[in-house]
């Protein structure tokens, strides 16, 4: 039984270098539409007695790409893959993690029930709040952080003095653990939501030179807010 790394189109460079890491092959994943808009889906090369790791981000269109990650986890199974593993460096729809409102869904789970089909879901820096073990939504997933990865970045290329900034509560799973590797002072900002489009974020002290770290940005009222902040403090640089 051999490694296979599958990548979509817009994945195939990261899916080209983690098979080149492993010695393993690159399979390419065609992606094709119907003319009603439906998908179809292959693979290049025969999945029969390969473990598949599927590299997908699942960002930008969401619906979609869900829907074609869980064809082409049908082709590998159909085809007699061993293992199916997705590794989804964004996964959607982690946000609602619980009922918020009477008879609203609880996404995360939802979203994970889909991808059953599955030997492992390996996520990249999952947006977990409340819920803060990706395995109590599914005991086939598990999360990897990039913390180390970005820290060591910042280390390399930024020998200015800096403060980290979270731009809300959320944000503190990435922006207090890498300030902490590097040793640095960190301001996470207390964000309350009226709406989507309506956020007020405490005004705090942030310093001459900042660098904000965040994991999602929807409609960008929150980071725009803390780049507001920065400007009226008189931040001489602002890295995102």
């Amino acid at each position: 039984m051999s490694l296979v790394i599958a990548g979509f189109p817009e994945t195939k460079d990261i899916a080209k270098h983690v098979a080149r890491s492993l010695k393993a092959k690159y399979v390419p994943i065609k992606v094709e539409d119907f003319p009603d808009s439906e998908f179809h889906i292959s693979l290049k090369n025969n999945p029969k007695n390969h473990t598949v790791v599927i590299i997908n981000s699942l960002s930008g269109e969401p619906n979609r790409k869900i829907i074609e990650t869980l064809l082409v986890a049908g082709v590998a199974k159909d085809y007699h893959a061993k293992k199916v593993i997705l590794v989804a460096t964004y996964l959607p729809y982690m946000r609602q993690d619980k009922h918020f409102f009477n008879y609203d869904s609880f996404s995360s789970l939802h979203i994970l029930e889909l991808f059953s089909s599955f030997d492992k879901i390996i996520a990249i820096d999952p947006h977990l709040h409340r819920i803060k073990n990706i395995r109590k939504l599914s005991s086939k997933a598990q999360s990897i952080t990039t913390n180390n990865l970005i820290a060591d970045y910042i280390r390399k290329r930024f020998k200015d003095d800096f403060t980290i900034v979270g731009p809300d509560a959320e944000s503190a799973q990435w922006s207090q653990k890498i300030a902490d590797m590097l040793n640095k002072k960190v301001v996470i900002l207390e964000k309350t939501r009226f709406s989507s489009e309506h956020i007020k974020q405490k005004e705090k002290k942030l310093g001459k030179n900042i660098i904000i770290i965040d994991d999602i940005i929807s409609t960008g009222r929150t980071i725009s807010g803390a780049l507001k902040m920065a400007k009226k403090q008189g931040a001489k640089k602002i890295i995102l």
